[in-house]
């Protein structure tokens, strides 16, 4: 169960780091995996969001991209991005026992 909040609370923080940047789409993507997995859903289903063409492997957060970062917070940001989908990933993997 500590794993499940864990992903929730991750699932959570990289929403509000989305929309804090203008990416509404992942952001509502995000949100709605953390209810997902809170209402007891399965956890694996979040590693969809890692998977294929235009995943969120694939976002790069830049004002180039139509995000509203400045560009000396480009680098900061996608830290914090990279550091949150591994953070979801191995997340998703331990809750479901793999």
């Amino acid at each position: 169960m500590e794993r499940d909040r864990e992903l929730q609370e991750s699932l959570r923080d990289l929403s509000v780091l989305l929309r804090a940047v203008g990416e509404t789409p992942w952001a509502d993507r995000c949100a709605q995996a953390a209810e997902r997995v809170a209402a007891g859903g399965d956890p694996a289903e979040v590693r969809r969001l890692f998977g294929g063409m235009g995943s969120l492997n694939d976002l790069v957060i830049h004002p180039v991209n139509g995000h509203a970062v400045a560009d000396g917070q480009v680098d900061r940001i996608n830290r914090a991005l990279a550091g949150l989908r591994e953070r979801i990933y191995s997340a998703s993997h331990v809750t479901c026992g793999e």
